[in-house]
């Protein structure tokens, strides 16, 4: 798993839309849901619901959540100093 993906991951549970968020990440939407798949498979739990076009977070998903903003946070301060 990489901070790339962590990202990815944040925009889609913000934006709750896989078309919303590839648009602003400017990716395709099929890459956006195969690295998001790639990263629950990993992870072994499910992070988000899939119902038609609506996305929404299992519990799973809110927890992880508040960890990969946490790490993206801890990144941005490091780069920073």
């Amino acid at each position: 798993m990489d901070l790339r993906v962590l990202h990815y991951f944040l925009t889609v549970a913000r934006e709750q839309s896989f078309t919303k968020a590839a648009e602003q990440l400017h990716i395709t939407q099929p890459t956006l849901s195969r690295q998001l798949a790639a990263l629950e498979e990993e992870l072994g739990v499910m992070l988000l619901v899939r119902s038609g076009r609506n996305i929404t977070l299992t519990d799973q998903g809110i927890f992880f959540k508040r960890r990969a903003q946490e790490l993206l946070d801890l990144e941005e301060r490091k780069e920073k100093s």
